[in-house]
């Protein structure tokens, strides 16, 4: 069973439109979570592949693993601002099979502890937009590029304790169980992207201390 996880905000339907279209031949079931829509788009209504569930928000980004405790299978997490390459999740699940654990196509090491900054404490960044030679370990990813079996990683809306900060809740969860987390190599502009302004990395800026803390308290 292979599971596509999306959460979409009103503003980006004509991406999720384009990111659910890349994805939806190569999955059994894609699920999107609508934060703040105030309908079902009509192009999620007539495959029976997709659930979607209107949503107020309250979950920000982790929205996108609601019941993934439910699934069975491999999941990938999604976002709607990127348009998935052919391929893509035959790429991700073997990524998968090979290390175990999580993968992503985005990661950050935090080698100098206990960190500084969430945000300019990293040592190292790879990015999902650029190309990453060979694949490495990190201790953050990216969740709108990521896969995992439901038999090596458990997640429940509990780990998620404050919206925008699933990168975190995750990380977090993974060291708890010992699972790695694996950045795949990736040659740059591998995936598409639309930039928008309204960015939930903009939006919470104010929160490094925060996230820093969270950061510092499973980090050792």
């Amino acid at each position: 069973m292979i599971t596509a996880q999306i959460a979409s905000i009103p503003d980006r339907v004509e991406t999720l439109e384009m990111t659910v279209n890349s994805l939806i031949n190569d999955v059994n079931m894609l699920f999107v979570a609508l934060n703040g829509y105030k309908e079902v788009p009509p192009f999620l209504e007539n495959d029976k592949k997709i659930i979607r569930v209107l949503m107020d928000n309250s979950l920000g980004d982790s929205a996108k693993f609601y019941d993934v405790d439910q699934r069975n299978g491999y999941v990938l997490t999604c976002d709607d601002d990127i348009i998935y390459p052919p391929g893509y999740v035959q790429y991700m699940i073997d990524g998968v099979k090979r290390h175990g654990g999580i993968v992503s196509l985005m990661g950050k090491r935090y080698d100098n502890r206990p960190i500084s900054s969430f945000r300019g404490g990293y040592t190292k960044l790879y990015r999902a937009l650029t190309s990453v030679v060979g694949d490495h370990v990190v201790d953050l990813g990216g969740t709108g590029v990521m896969a995992f079996h439901t038999d090596d990683f458990k997640i429940t809306m509990d780990d998620f304790e404050r919206p925008n900060m699933a990168d975190i809740w995750v990380a977090r969860a993974a060291v708890r169980q010992g699972v790695r987390i694996t950045v795949l190599s990736h040659k740059s502009r591998y995936i598409g992207h639309k930039k928008y302004h309204n960015r939930i990395w903009a939006k919470t800026t104010s929160w490094d201390t925060y996230q820093t803390e969270v950061l510092n308290s499973f980090l050792v």
